[in-house]
């Protein structure tokens, strides 16, 4: 059928280009979607890590008693404690108060925590144990924050390698 000038409506040659433009676009987009969904997990578990650190720091001056976080590096599980036996070692040890554990997501990891121990304790004046750093990345879209901690202060700050802190 031929279009006129009164015809209206769209055949089925411009239905069909409009369809394989679709497919098109979509075949473009869901790889992309994929990455921005890992990017959107690293943040989110570098935040958590971040308020983590937060919270212990804030429980050791509001309660008057040291609390820390440990890094378990090779389980990608952090553990928010109080700590109990050894005040001045600094480590999480058995007979400790674990608060809170955490897993990390699937595909995002630490890369190393500076920390001695790769635990980082607060102390009831706000100060940390030992200034360092804890990294997450994602080798699905070779992307790196890391959480920084400054002893004298108790400081925690989120970074980005090479870019402005969050």
């Amino acid at each position: 059928m031929f279009k006129t000038k009164n015809s209206k409506g769209f055949t089925v040659i411009e239905l069909m280009i409009v369809a394989v433009a679709i497919g098109i676009f979509s075949a473009i987009a869901i790889p992309r979607f994929g990455k921005v969904m890992t990017k959107l997990k690293l943040k989110s578990a570098a935040r958590d890590v971040t308020s983590t650190l937060r919270l212990a720091r804030s429980n050791a001056v509001s309660q008057k008693r040291p609390f820390g976080v440990y890094f378990d590096i090779n389980s990608q599980k952090y553990i928010l404690f109080k700590d109990n036996v050894n005040l001045g070692s600094y480590t999480y040890e058995t007979g400790d108060s674990a608060i809170k554990i955490v897993t990390l997501p699937e595909n995002i990891d630490f890369g190393y925590a500076s920390f001695n121990n790769s635990t980082v304790v607060f102390r009831p004046n706000g100060s940390a144990s030992s200034s360092g750093m804890v990294d997450v990345w994602s080798y699905d879209v070779y992307d790196y924050l890391y959480v920084d901690v400054l002893a004298s202060t108790g400081r925690v700050k989120l970074e980005k390698y090479g870019y402005d802190s969050y």
